[in-house]
């Protein structure tokens, strides 16, 4: 069955100056299925780490604006249409650009893992 997640649908919450929204996720469709959301970090700001389960892998696209992804000790150069692809267990902060730049916009999805 095809879903449509509209603005009514996104749940926002804040980390400081770091914006998170929930655009669809398995409460909202109701079986664990796909989650998406998306971080807003501005210039100069660093998001928290994002860890999610052991059999997840997720992916990252950057919409627009760059920054850092910080994944375990390496730091990853991020710009407008790269794509983070996250392992299991994997965990990530986002940090935003220098000041002065536009923020770092990305968005994040997953999936439960496993064979079923």
């Amino acid at each position: 069955m095809a879903l449509v997640a509209g603005p009514r649908d996104r749940r926002e919450r804040r980390h400081g100056e770091v914006e998170e929204a929930v655009l669809a996720d398995p409460s909202w469709i109701g079986a664990p299925a796909m989650t998406a959301r998306t971080w807003r970090v501005p210039p100069g700001a660093s998001g928290p780490e994002i860890a999610r389960g052991p059999d997840e892998e997720r992916f990252l696209f950057v919409v627009r604006g760059s920054g850092t992804a910080v994944v375990g000790a390496e730091r990853l150069p991020l710009s407008p249409e790269s794509v983070l692809w996250l392992e299991p267990g994997d965990r990530c902060r986002l940090e935003g650009p220098a000041a002065g730049s536009e923020p770092l916009e990305v968005l994040e999805a997953w999936a439960p893992g496993g064979s079923g």
